[in-house]
């Protein structure tokens, strides 16, 4: 109940139409609380280490589980670039589990996670 209570107050965030309204057409907002909801909101924390447990389980090297995480995000492969950036910090992070926790929770709080291109 806790997290269905958050996920319905960060869906309105983000111009979730009344479910009991019909809506012709939604509002398209940008506003800070949207960034701050994907940073600090439980469901959103609870769905990067549910990613990072998956990527965990399914690839064997990091760089495998890095093709897979921008292939289930992005919908493309990471560039060269991003994937010595994520390396990078996946290096200096003592507990694997929770650096790819924290890597997942970036990546879902992307611009590029919330936009269409």
């Amino acid at each position: 109940p806790i997290i269905r209570n958050h996920l319905y107050d960060m869906l309105e965030q983000f111009d979730f139409p009344d479910p009991t309204m019909p809506t012709g057409s939604r509002n398209a907002t940008v506003v800070a609380p949207q960034a701050l909801i994907l940073l600090n909101a439980p469901v959103v924390m609870q769905s990067a280490e549910q990613l990072a447990q998956r990527l965990i389980r399914e690839g064997k090297t990091n760089e495998s589980r890095l093709q897979n995480a921008y292939a289930l995000l992005y919908a493309r492969a990471p560039t060269s670039r991003e994937i010595e950036r994520a390396l990078a910090f996946l290096a200096t992070q003592t507990e694997p589990g929770e650096a790819w926790s924290r890597l997942c929770h970036t990546l879902l709080a992307a611009n590029e996670f919330m936009y269409l291109r």
